[in-house]
């Protein structure tokens, strides 16, 4: 079996390369978590899917937004 190693918040903001307070909004945006007692950890391929997914769904409504309307661009 794989061991998969969890990241703390000084970790993955390290592993994104954002400050502290971005890591608290992604997770009010739906960031996958691991609580184990009181502490807060994530898995690095989880924190990359979801961030995929949230990638996706961005350019779909940008996408829808602006339509036909190419020449906003």
């Amino acid at each position: 079996m794989k061991k998969e190693s969890l990241m703390t918040i000084p970790e993955l903001m390290d592993f994104l390369q954002v400050k502290r307070n971005t890591i608290y909004t992604l997770r009010n945006l739906g960031l996958p978590t691991v609580k184990i007692g009181r502490s807060v950890r994530f898995r690095a391929d989880s924190v990359i899917n979801w961030l995929s997914e949230l990638e996706k769904t961005c350019n779909s409504s940008i996408k829808a937004y602006i339509g036909d309307n190419t020449h906003l661009l």
